[in-house]
């Protein structure tokens, strides 16, 4: 019985210390990290601004096994969002709650805790150079207050590990990054013969310009049936889908056209209609051309612009006529919806 009572005595110290301390704990708390980037602050927010790209350097998606991705219909700018099942990590989900080029906020909830806020700032400390901070911050009930003390070291070590990976993804690639303004313009409608094509990406990457030639090829053919009819523009590809997950892609190859001919079965007439929409004009090879999707993407969803369905390619250069690659003009154009 006397042990008992000991122990008893023991357990209400414990809670007694236990209580005392939490009574002068901080009931919220705010864990951030903060390293310089060798790279503009737009070549970093574009790696933070869509979840899709936190594969490539978070330090908790590569960690566990277990755990299975699902993004929501928007993974890039406010109201993005992605959520988790895992064995060892338990389930959650993240939104994206806004974004400027300066400051991204998110919510990070678990499931059977309270919602944590995430934060990041870009400031360019530099030319060519980012201070990038990422920060954690949230409340604490009173019983929660100790568990806080571990959090700085905890949540801290997994920050650097995260900014660093960041920081190497980003200086790496940094010479492949291509700076065009994104423009905002109104395009007359169009009236064209397409044919819509689906492919993989792999095969995209294996053909390259021959999908492309083998396409255009047989909508001349069939325009040069009928002497007074005209090509009105430069060639262009309507992208109808682009799925990252089944790597699967839908195109419409399409030449603009100026007669009463009729279509076929395969060959169809249409009319592209007018639009306002945002517009790059990249100067290079075609397969780098994803580098000016990228930035009318993350341009429309900092200024919350809602895009369309489809993007278009207008290809303004010739190949036949200019050899030198890097000045091959490509209009990439995002109609509003």
């Amino acid at each position: 019985m006397r042990i008992l009572k000991i122990v008893l005595i023991i357990i209400l110290v414990i809670i007694g210390l236990y209580l005392l301390i939490s009574l002068f704990l901080p009931g919220k708390y705010d864990v951030n990290r903060t390293i310089n980037i060798n790279a503009p602050q737009r070549a970093v927010h574009s790696q933070v601004i869509d979840f899709k790209n936190w594969e490539g350097w978070s330090p908790w998606l590569g960690q566990d096994s277990t755990m299975v991705l699902k993004y929501g219909s928007q993974t890039s700018g406010k109201g993005a969002s992605y959520s988790w099942t895992s064995e060892e990590m338990g389930n959650g989900n993240m939104q994206m709650i806004s974004a400027t080029p300066d400051t991204i906020r998110t919510t990070l909830n678990f499931e059977g805790q309270d919602p944590a806020n995430g934060y990041w700032h870009f400031n360019e400390v530099g030319k060519g150079r980012t201070e990038v901070t990422w920060g954690l911050n949230g409340e604490l009930s009173f019983f929660e207050r100790i568990a806080g003390l571990f959090m700085e070291g905890q949540i801290g070590g997994d920050f650097e590990a995260g900014l660093g990976n960041l920081k190497y993804l980003v200086e790496s690639q940094k010479t492949k990054l291509i700076e065009l303004p994104v423009n905002e313009v109104s395009k007359d409608s169009i009236v064209y013969f397409g044919i819509t094509e689906d492919v993989s990406m792999a095969d995209m990457a294996e053909l390259g310009s021959e999908l492309f030639a083998r396409n255009y090829s047989r909508i001349l053919a069939h325009l040069g049936k009928k002497k007074d009819s005209v090509i009105s523009g430069s060639p262009f590809a309507i992208f109808h889908t682009w799925d990252e997950n089944t790597r699967q892609a839908s195109i419409e190859f399409a030449i603009p056209v100026q007669t009463d001919m009729e279509g076929t079965d395969d060959i169809r007439k249409r009319v592209l209609a007018d639009s306002r929409g945002l517009e790059v004009n990249f100067l290079g090879p075609y397969s780098l051309t994803g580098q000016a999707h990228a930035q009318i993407e993350e341009y429309a969803a900092i200024n919350g612009i809602e895009l369309g369905p489809i993007g278009i390619e207008f290809y303004v250069t010739d190949p036949g006529e200019e050899a030198d690659t890097s000045k091959w003009l490509t209009k990439v154009y995002y109609p509003n919806l």
